[in-house]
């Protein structure tokens, strides 16, 4: 596990993080780039998370109060995985609790074909914005299963959105098997 105890404080690694993110150097921004191994549900936002818990009629719950979340911002802010609970060090229980909070909210929200489209045409569009024209992506179809979606709920939406990513935005994925929404991982991925 990694050591956040002894990293830098929290500000300064929220601070290092906006950092690169706003990275605005042309070379970097022109060479092609690949994605090699990228869990999807990873990449879940609160913002999608609202999306499609209100296209889908459901409360997501906040998982430290167990009372439901009342707003997009109340979502937001309990995302930023870089806010310490309590001073301004994380240790390494909170990071981890903080994560996967967020990791496996998502399974919960994730419901319908448009959501699984939606949610890696997200992923796409964004990669795309950074040149990547080769991506990986994993997914854990347990964690989708145990929320009641069908296998052919969620492949359905993701082959329909890496068909679309490879035409339309020009991001490709692997040609070699297994590349049904590419890696399949189960629990230790």
């Amino acid at each position: 596990m990694t050591d956040v105890e002894n990293a830098l404080p929290v500000a300064e690694r929220a601070d290092l993080r906006r950092s690169i993110a706003s990275t605005n150097d042309a070379y970097i921004k022109a060479i092609p780039k690949v994605e090699l191994h990228i869990h999807i549900e990873g990449i879940i936002s609160a913002d999608l998370k609202w999306k499609f818990s209100q296209r889908n009629g459901q409360t997501i719950i906040n998982p430290r109060t167990g009372l439901p979340f009342t707003s997009l911002d109340e979502l937001r802010d309990s995302h930023d995985t870089l806010k310490p609970r309590k001073g301004n060090r994380m240790d390494n229980t909170e990071e981890t609790l903080s994560f996967f909070e967020a990791y496996y909210g998502g399974f919960e929200v994730l419901k319908t074909q448009q959501d699984y489209y939606d949610l890696a045409m997200a992923y796409y569009e964004r990669a795309d914005e950074m040149n990547v024209r080769y991506a990986e992506i994993f997914f854990d179809p347990q964690g989708h299963t145990r929320v009641g979606t069908s296998w052919e709920t969620m492949m359905q939406g993701f082959r329909e959105a890496t068909w679309d990513a490879e035409q339309i935005l020009n991001v490709s994925p692997p040609r070699e098997p297994p590349s049904d929404f590419q890696e399949i991982c189960f629990a230790d991925c």
